[in-house]
């Protein structure tokens, strides 16, 4: 992942308006544009377990036709605005190769965000506003691309459901370790830490089904060392999902905005 400030960041994306703090969703994972790889010296810090172990979560999660998980998350005041859905519930679906839909449930505040691989829509359905635009991808890593490039902002977790998940989490990253097993809530975990400048990424993987489990973003070059924080509850593989949110609208007598680039 490139380094950039973490999760769920409201000032990524300004809606004409609202206040940047009611914009889109709260963005889980970083921007995109890889950087050419490095010399040998970053692969010998590359410990072979750890990749491995990518791969094996890469190869779960990427053959998946598709995925329903549920989270919490938690950020670092200091890399918000302090608004309610800084933290608490996510929920997120992908259908292959291209569809994505999520929502952050928090009353007034609500977000939602719903793709079909031909259109964007982004919604805030407490004061009836959203945002619609046309947004061509074939797959979620390129959606994730076309959507930082053009918007500013990240799909919540892109990274972990891209096709090839391994890929994305390794881009620019100088070292990738394994720490041992730990406990998250219920489930005994492999604890893998990926370093790069200005950017710690600690994923906890489970032992037995090898799905995440928890993501810790670290900012290491900001004082006190901020961080986004999220916990993966509940995963689904291959399981029926309502195809219907890929291409959900707002409710009637919603208002549509334009959705502009912050940065």
């Amino acid at each position: 992942m490139k380094k950039n400030l973490p999760s769920f960041i409201p000032s990524a994306v300004v809606v004409a308006g609202l206040p940047a703090a009611l914009s889109a969703l709260l963005i889980a994972g970083c921007a995109s544009g890889p950087k050419p790889a490095d010399s040998a010296g970053n692969h010998a810090r590359m410990e072979p377990a750890a990749l491995a172990l990518l791969h094996s979560v890469s190869a779960k999660l990427g053959g998946a036709r598709t995925i329903q998980v549920e989270a919490g998350h938690k950020l670092d005041p200091a890399l918000g605005l302090g608004t309610r859905i800084e933290r608490g519930p996510i929920k997120i679906m992908v259908g292959r190769p291209n569809e994505f839909y999520a929502i952050q449930p928090a009353g007034f505040d609500t977000r939602e965000i719903a793709y079909d691989g031909r259109f964007l829509c982004v919604m805030h359905p407490g004061p009836k506003n959203y945002a619609l635009e046309p947004l061509e991808a074939k797959t979620i890593a390129q959606f994730a691309r076309l959507v930082e490039e053009r918007f500013g902002f990240r799909p919540p977790v892109a990274e972990l459901l891209a096709g090839d998940m391994e890929a994305e989490l390794l881009l620019d990253v100088t070292s990738a370790r394994l720490l041992g097993r730990e406990q998250v809530a219920w489930t005994r975990c492999d604890h893998l830490r990926l370093d790069q400048a200005g950017m710690t990424t600690d994923l906890w993987v489970g032992v037995e089904d090898r799905l995440p489990r928890r993501m810790l973003t670290t900012v290491t070059d900001m004082p006190r060392n901020p961080t986004s924080d999220i916990r993966f509850l509940k995963w689904k593989l291959n399981e029926p999902l309502d195809d219907s949110l890929f291409s959900k609208r707002p409710a009637s007598g919603s208002q549509k905005v334009q959705m502009l680039k912050s940065r």
